[in-house]
């Protein structure tokens, strides 16, 4: 792929040896980002028929389809990782090792001509990576989270069409159902104070495991300006982290103690990790 470097060189050979290492890893990189934009590209809008045709309440044929997808856009990421670390680090530190044996003058032209190389090509590799985040959030958003946005909004409003429309199964008294449930749950009559056992429909009870992806899904664009920061900033993951949790409470009000437990445990995991 790469040229490998050559020890008895004078200094404009090393230089020219420099510029075509560099050139064949930009042409490298702009190949599999060639490939990267094409394969989303047509899987955007296969994802999505696979989401809307597949009557698995948890469309398990499309979550298959999408790892798939994100498997093949890792195996991208990882060649352009192993080129780096067998081609581009290794030329460098070859590179370096004459520089003893160079005149002063053509030594430091020589030194400051791989330090450019070196940056160049570790920006390129950043924008590479960017381009691989920017394609799994592509393939992910058309995953349905947008079908779970609606099919949240679309439970709202059924509940709030039904939510006065219960009657006691022991006085016939009308009730109301206070707030939205995920699971079946004890509503006291207000009049005979009869236990009467309020049970939300299938598409209701989904949305709970659902709760976490439509959280994601609302707060993608933090976790994005977390991922394309270079370096990694902990200060952006941690507002993306509290403002999914946020998100992910207004869904599951009654799991707010159990997810906070859960978001300190993510935290102290992250910080843990980063530093």
């Amino acid at each position: 792929m790469f040229g490998f470097f050559k020890n008895k060189y004078d200094n404009p050979a090393l230089l020219e040896e420099i510029r075509q290492t560099e050139e064949k890893w930009f042409v490298f990189l702009d190949k599999l980002e060639t490939r990267l934009d094409e394969l989303c590209t047509a899987a955007v809008p296969e994802l999505i028929a696979v989401f809307d045709q597949d009557t698995d309440p948890y469309k398990r044929a499309h979550g298959r389809m999408l790892t798939g997808l994100i498997g093949q856009i890792n195996q991208m990421r990882q060649k352009a990782i192993t080129a780096k670390e067998e081609r581009i680090i290794p030329f460098m530190y070859a590179s370096k090792s004459v520089l003893p044996d160079l005149i002063s003058g053509a030594g430091r032209e020589y030194h400051d001509r791989l330090y450019r190389f070196q940056m160049a090509c570790f920006d390129r590799h950043h924008q590479f990576e960017d381009k691989i985040n920017e394609g799994i959030t592509a393939l992910r958003s058309a995953e349905g989270n947008r079908g779970l946005e609606a099919t949240y909004q679309q439970q709202i409003a059924e509940f709030e069409r039904i939510k006065d429309k219960f009657l006691c199964k022991q006085c016939g008294g009308k009730m109301s159902i206070p707030k939205m449930y995920f699971i079946a749950t004890y509503i006291q009559c207000p009049f005979c104070q009869t236990q009467n056992t309020y049970t939300p429909s299938t598409e209701m009870q989904l949305l709970f495991h659902q709760a976490r992806p439509l959280a994601e899904q609302r707060t993608a664009h933090l976790l994005r300006a977390y991922e394309t920061q270079h370096p990694k900033n902990p200060v952006l993951y941690q507002q993306y982290l509290r403002a999914m949790f946020d998100e992910w409470n207004k869904i599951t009000p009654d799991m707010v103690a159990e997810n906070e437990r859960f978001y300190l445990r993510l935290l102290k995991d992250h910080s843990i990790n980063h530093y």
